[in-house]
């Protein structure tokens, strides 16, 4: 009997993996999830449903959360389909902003401060060396607190700044990426930002598929100048807005 790796028989859990990726290849065979329009001549099914599922952030692997909210999505498509109505289920990979940037400049720096692989301070040497910043926020955030209480004394003042709750060291962005899997050889290339959405949305991509969502992916893209047509597409959004509600209507210069 087949087993895992604890001894616990896994018999019943293989056989649904196996009818799994059956299933799942036949899907891509028939191009089960790709829609398109009518064509000339051929009769529309009644009704049709489109979903969209809130891009995520490439800046990681997905995680449970996305998982959650995807089922939701997952299974009213699979609904619609099985009621015979048009599904058109794209996916999106959020790279805009400028989280991606930070992690990868807060990379650069940990290379450009110890080395590669880096050799960070103990959390002791870490702690020794935020005391003094420590001390004087904290002495900062008491003078703030009993200044507040004198002038109003309806107050609520804690004991505790938000900077003594904060202490310690947190995680480098060299551990967080070595913890999502990544080789300790391939880190060093995330810090260019443009790594990064070369490297997540295909492991999304990838994650998606095994878990069975049905999209069509050639509708799926990144965000980003990256991408030309998205670009295109916000570009065509801004200019639009602009000419109808002039620029006082637009916060900022369109693109």
């Amino acid at each position: 009997m087949a087993q895992d790796g604890e001894g616990k028989p896994s018999a019943r859990r293989d056989l649904l993996l196996s009818i799994q990726k059956e299933q799942q290849a036949k899907w891509e065979d028939a191009k089960a999830f790709e829609a398109r329009a009518p064509a000339p001549g051929e009769a529309a099914p009644e009704g049709k449903f489109f979903g969209n599922f809130p891009y995520p952030y490439m800046n990681g692997l997905l995680h449970l959360g996305h998982a959650f909210s995807l089922s939701k999505l997952e299974f009213a498509a699979a609904y619609h389909r099985l009621c015979g109505r048009r599904v058109l289920f794209p996916q999106g990979f959020h790279c805009t902003g400028m989280p991606i940037k930070a992690c990868a400049d807060k990379l650069d720096r940990e290379i450009s401060t110890y080395g590669c692989p880096p050799v960070f301070p103990s959390e002791d040497e870490a702690a020794a060396d935020a005391a003094p910043a420590d001390a004087d926020a904290a002495a900062a955030a008491a003078a703030a607190d009993a200044q507040a209480v004198k002038s109003d004394p309806t107050k609520f003042s804690g004991k505790k700044s938000k900077a003594a709750a904060k202490k310690g060291p947190g995680a480098t962005q060299w551990q967080i990426l070595r913890q999502s899997g990544i080789p300790e050889e391939d880190i060093p290339a995330f810090r260019e930002s443009s790594h990064w959405l070369r490297f997540f949305p295909p492991l999304a991509e990838r994650d998606m598929r095994a878990m069975g969502c049905g999209v069509d992916w050639r509708r799926a893209f990144i965000t980003t100048d990256m991408n030309p047509y998205y670009d295109s597409f916000v570009r065509w959004q801004f200019w639009t807005l602009y000419k109808q509600v002039g620029p006082a209507g637009v916060e900022g210069s369109p693109p």
